[in-house]
């Protein structure tokens, strides 16, 4: 293949380029935040209403909350397996691991309503869907 379509941008890039291109997406922001996460492309995101879906979480550990993105949420909720187990903190301004942040909304930690979701893709769809290439 000779070009790779990116996954934060879904852009198609020159293979030889992808790398540098890449970088630019990733490159931290003064906070310690990437530039940019990876989404899926719009036409694929979740389209209904957000009510009743979670977006603030709180670590204790530094107090901060953070708003999850809407793409981001859009995102998960079509591929439930898209992120990594580690979630940006506003307070820490670094990425932690999901196991120590709650909903703001039901309290419910991160790793168990990922877990949930993605076992309810399991059920719906059977496997895994295939990982972005990143």
């Amino acid at each position: 293949m000779l070009f790779i379509r990116c996954a934060f941008c879904h852009k198609l890039i020159f293979r030889p380029l992808y790398a540098p291109h890449k970088a630019k997406h990733t490159k931290a922001m003064p906070d310690g935040q990437m530039t940019d996460h990876v989404t899926l492309d719009p036409k694929k995101r979740h389209h209904a209403s957000l009510a009743g879906v979670p977006r603030a979480y709180r670590h204790p550990k530094c107090g901060g909350v953070t708003i999850m993105p809407e793409e981001i949420v859009r995102s998960y909720l079509v591929n439930p397996f898209l992120y990594s187990s580690r979630t940006f903190c506003c307070g820490c301004n670094g990425y932690v691991p999901q196991d120590q942040v709650f909903w703001i909304e039901t309290g419910e930690g991160l790793t168990d309503y990922f877990r949930e979701l993605q076992q309810q893709y399991l059920r719906t769809h059977g496997k895994q869907p295939p990982k972005p290439r990143v």
